[in-house]
């Protein structure tokens, strides 16, 4: 009876099981065919240059690279950073934000309707007026979207990307700035390698900075990591500074090397060549519990030949003293004698 028992409860166990994993699994399925809506826009950058009284017209490409349709709206707001590592800042306002209030879009494609796997271009339009400032003007142009769910529902998921409009307004510009650091650490416990850059622009228009960076094994003229081929460049707003790190993903866990990075930047140039070492943290600590232990040796050695050079110094001042006193003592036998 009790061995009967057991099967049964052994059948139920695997039932529950089984019929468990394939709820589990039904319910995966229907979560990754659930539709899912991802809006990009193409490119995510365009410079323009603007003249004051003129009007630009350009446009940009909403994308529907998910798998459910959505209605989108253009706008533009404002655009400026917050601190070194380019924060972005949709709503604070100055005069390098003023475009923000020139642009107007296309009603036919202000607002629509994209399906999975299309694009819709819209078209902006910036009047610039008689008195625009000299110098960069920054906006981003945005395309916002929701989710599709129920306007009765307490929670709406909204979706929005832009693309940067980086503007130039001729007249008395100022192209000045400084290299701040260009660093390059020459000690790793363990990878990434990186470099980092810092750059600061004192004038009133964006400008590029370009870095390059070069890596060889210590005793190899082969570069083991470079991106001379493709050199960072990185956009510097004015009146900002802009922090950037080079990283070199796939460096070895051991290893002696040879950097140098090279930052142009408002018309200067900044070189900077270190050597770098790799080496794990635990390999560091036999490595100086050798050294110690070396050292230790030597030292011992040393003091152990100072005190058998001691003790023979010793034994060979006993042995004149008692040759001394041994002759002595035959000197007065003989004037006895």
């Amino acid at each position: 009876m009790a061995k009967k028992l057991k099967i049964i409860l052994a059948v139920l166990l695997a039932a529950v099981t089984f019929g468990g994993y394939q709820l589990l699994a039904s319910s995966d399925a229907g979560a990754a065919e659930q539709a899912t809506i991802h809006i990009q826009v193409s490119p995510v950058k365009q410079k323009i240059s603007i003249a004051p009284g003129s009007s630009y017209v350009g446009s940009y490409k909403v994308q529907n690279v998910g798998t459910a349709p959505f209605t989108y709206t253009a706008y533009a707001t404002p655009y400026s950073v917050t601190n070194e590592n380019y924060d972005a800042n949709y709503s604070a306002t100055s005069n390098y934000t003023q475009i923000a209030d020139w642009i107007t879009f296309d009603e036919k494609t202000a607002k629509g309707t994209v399906a999975p796997g299309s694009e819709v271009s819209v078209q902006y339009t910036v009047n610039v007026p008689e008195d625009a400032p000299a110098g960069g003007q920054y906006a981003a142009l945005m395309a916002q979207t929701d989710s599709g769910n129920d306007d009765n529902a307490t929670i709406q998921t909204v979706h929005r990307v832009g693309m940067l409009l980086y503007a130039a307004v001729p007249g008395e510009t100022r192209e000045t700035g400084e290299i701040i650091k260009n660093t390059v650490n020459s000690f790793y416990f363990n990878p990434p390698v990186s470099t980092s850059t810092l750059v600061k622009n004192t004038g009133n228009i964006h400008q590029t900075a370009k870095i390059t960076t070069n890596i060889w094994p210590l005793f190899s003229k082969e570069t083991a990591f470079s991106n001379a081929d493709n050199p960072t460049e990185i956009d510097v707003m004015p009146e900002t500074s802009r922090f950037n790190s080079t990283t070199w993903e796939n460096a070895p866990t051991l290893g002696i090397f040879w950097a140098e990075q090279t930052v142009e930047f408002a018309g200067q140039v900044n070189v900077n060549k270190k050597f770098i070492l790799i080496c794990p943290l635990w390999l560091l600590f036999i490595i100086f519990a050798l050294i110690f232990f070396i050292i230790f040796w030597l030292v011992s050695r040393v003091r152990d030949r100072k005190r058998a050079s001691r003790g023979e110094a010793k034994k060979s001042h006993g042995d004149n003293k008692s040759a001394n006193s041994s002759s002595s003592s035959h000197s007065k036998e003989g004037k006895e004698e």
